[in-house]
């Protein structure tokens, strides 16, 4: 083979080119090639970055495991208990919780202190499952031996003619947090139903009620001293639409409230039976 001048030079040149990046115990010093010109800068590097991030993070994102995460987290949201409808009712005075349980020709009307929590909750007097309001008055007969709970108290007036109202008509977890002087502005709004409906039996719930009424109708210069409890001598007149006279006699039971530790069910259900006889009369 016939090598020319110009491919002695061109192997030299390709010798030496070669002879940079040969390993020299004498020579440590390593010669970088010069950068690409193609690399990607410093920016450029960072964004590819991040969108690799993003792109690793959607790829997780719909993974089983997130997905049953997801799910689980949905599902929670769903069977989550709503708010209690207890928040919704105005605490208030003069605000309504629970509806009056009201007409004319009454054989009783029975006056509560004010609803409780229970029955703020249901709209229904009496509701808490420990009270003694209907018991009592299905074992006295007022109720001719029919079974009732508080869900039935809308159907008292038409089964039984027997209704419920409140002195104070906004709702508290307990009685004793209602002042004296609720109590007592309470009793004007009561007195103008009662000589509207015209019942036979005004009963009250609880000695504090009574004792509200009692204080109202009373002038500074009278204090008659009525009995603890059972037929009071109190009568609350009104004329009815032949402007004939009539009244209503004002009769007091023990509160009906389990709470209220003097006096047992069967304290309470005695003086039911005294009030069933005065309705038969």
């Amino acid at each position: 083979m016939i090598k020319t001048k110009d491919s002695k030079s061109s192997t030299v040149e390709f010798k030496e080119f070669l002879s940079q990046y040969l390993y020299s115990p004498l020579n440590v010093t390593t010669v970088i090639p010069k950068q690409s010109t193609t690399t990607p800068s410093i920016v450029e590097t960072r964004e590819k970055s991040t969108r690799e991030t993003v792109v690793k993070l959607k790829a997780c994102s719909v993974t089983p495991y997130y997905k049953s995460r997801n799910n689980f987290r949905i599902k929670e949201i769903q069977n989550s208990k709503p708010q209690s409808s207890l928040v919704t009712l105005s605490t208030e005075p003069g605000v309504l919780s629970v509806p009056d349980i009201i007409d004319f020709n009454l054989k009783v009307l029975f006056v509560g202190i004010n609803p409780g929590k229970r029955s703020a909750e249901t709209g229904h007097h009496f509701a808490h499952h420990s009270n003694h309001f209907y018991p009592c008055l299905v074992e006295c007969g007022a109720t001719n031996n029919e079974i009732i709970t508080y869900k039935d108290d809308q159907t008292l007036i038409n089964r039984f003619r027997i209704g419920i109202i409140n002195v104070v008509n906004r709702y508290t977890r307990s009685s004793a947090d209602l002042s004296t002087i609720e109590l007592r502005d309470g009793i004007p709004s009561l007195l103008q139903k009662v000589k509207f409906y015209k019942p036979k039996i005004l009963c009250f719930i609880g000695k504090c009620a009574f004792d509200a009424f009692e204080y109202t109708i009373q002038s500074n210069d009278i204090k008659k001293k009525s009995k603890n409890f059972g037929l009071q001598s109190y009568q609350i007149f009104w004329n009815d639409d032949e402007k004939k006279h009539g009244y209503t006699q004002v009769f007091v039971i023990p509160s009906t409230s389990a709470r209220v530790k003097h006096y047992q069910k069967s304290d309470k259900l005695k003086y039911f039976k005294e009030l069933k006889e005065m309705m038969d009369q």
